[in-house]
């Protein structure tokens, strides 16, 4: 019988590098055929300690995995990739677009101000943007601008970077905005299911109450839960246990830590009340998991 070898997902500082070779501000602008090219136009899976990066598809078409899911992209799009998700990408050959990466804490101060772009910068998002879109015309005005600011040695460029990532996230934001408000009147309620997105991903290892999330949204337990039902199409106990669960696959398939640890990371007490939380939603003890993913992913000896 063949023996399972673990093998955490790999993390970079930019894809197959152990550090940054740029160092202004810690941001990197490259075309996606830079990197990609080189390794026949597949990104395998890999994650980001602290680097948020923005991956903008040009009139092109993208295969991308975020986590656990998966999407096949056409036309012009992008990718917002927070720290710590794990990501891939394969590109048809001559694959048009730009990768942005920047260290994540450069975004503390705009989170600060305008507490709403908190949402792009802890889950990942797809945007999809018309080719007259004004917003669409902005942003690659923006990554042309952050490119040539990182050419020279400016004076003042640290500041002038986080001027332009700023307005290069706000215009992010905003087309995410416009996208919701497509599809639901009620740009209030939102706003409300964002809010409670961050509290969820502040939160969720500390396995708070309903009742508390409702609390600091300053709502009810029944109005936070039809909220959910309308923008996720789950109550807000299936959210929370959706996102404890991708955790958990995270780690059991990208770490070496072992049971213990994952169920005390996420806030179980009891390892065994962990495992029987797994097996329910996933269908299988976790120990079962993490061998049949390194099996599919073909890390075994």
């Amino acid at each position: 019988m063949r023996r399972v070898r673990q093998q955490p997902i790999p993390q970079f500082a930019l894809y197959g590098e152990s550090s940054l070779k740029q160092q202004p501000g810690l941001v990197h602008i490259e075309d996606i055929a830079d990197r990609s090219r080189e390794h026949d136009w597949l990104i395998k899976p890999h994650r980001h300690t602290r680097l948020f990066q923005i991956l903008l598809l040009i009139k092109g078409k993208l295969q991308v995995q975020l986590d656990e899911s998966s999407q096949e992209l056409k036309g012009n799009w992008a990718v917002s990739i927070p720290p710590g998700c794990v990501h891939s990408f394969q590109f048809p050959a001559d694959t048009q677009g730009i990768v942005l990466s920047a260290e994540a804490s450069l975004f503390s101060l705009q989170t600060q101000q305008f507490q709403s772009l908190t949402a792009l910068l802890t889950n990942p998002h797809t945007v999809n943007f018309e080719e007259q879109d004004v917003l669409f015309a902005q942003v690659q005005t923006y990554l042309a601008l952050i490119r040539q600011e990182l050419k020279q040695a400016y004076t003042g460029q640290e500041a002038m970077l986080s001027w332009l990532l700023a307005t290069l996230l706000m215009s992010l934001w905003r087309q995410l905005q416009y996208t919701d408000t497509q599809m639901h009147s009620n740009p209030k309620s939102s706003q409300t299911f964002q809010h409670f997105r961050q509290l969820l991903e502040a939160h969720y290892r500390e396995q708070w109450e309903v009742q508390t999330y409702a609390d600091a949204l300053h709502t009810s337990v029944s109005s936070l839960n039809r909220l959910c039902q309308e923008k996720a199409g789950s109550s807000v106990k299936g959210l929370l246990q959706e996102r404890l669960l991708l955790e958990a696959k995270r780690r059991l398939i990208y770490t070496q830590e072992s049971l213990e640890r994952i169920a005390d990371s996420l806030g179980f007490k009891d390892p065994a009340y962990f495992s029987r939380f797994f097996k329910k939603l996933a269908g299988l003890p976790p120990s079962d998991y993490r061998k049949a993913k390194y099996l599919e992913m073909g890390t075994s000896e």
